[in-house]
């Protein structure tokens, strides 16, 4: 028996390629989730931790693009919320001054 697309209707040959199977078979089924609540929070705690970094690189770079940062380097001690209130002090001052 010939198969044909579903949608257009026209013959198909399921070995020629993987579109052609794809057509005539659709998607594949997921793979069943073996994930268990304990796998879920590791990955979320990870997810949390590379965000922190991530957010804390951030705003160091945007610190040094502010001039806020001139004489610390990009891997000083200071955590984003003191990052985050020597910009706010920063931007205060220029708002002064300004």
């Amino acid at each position: 028996m010939v198969k044909s697309c579903r949608s257009c209707k026209r013959p198909l040959d399921p070995n020629r390629d993987w579109i052609e199977r794809f057509l005539v078979e659709g998607a594949p089924a997921p793979p069943e989730s073996r994930a268990t609540k304990a796998d879920l929070r590791q990955a979320v705690a990870e997810r949390d931790h590379l965000l922190g970094q991530l957010h804390a690189m951030a705003l160091r770079m945007l610190a040094k693009e502010l001039s806020i940062a001139a004489s610390p380097s990009l891997s000083d001690d200071r955590t984003p919320s003191q990052i985050h209130a020597d910009m706010q002090r920063w931007i205060q001052d220029r708002e002064r001054t300004g």
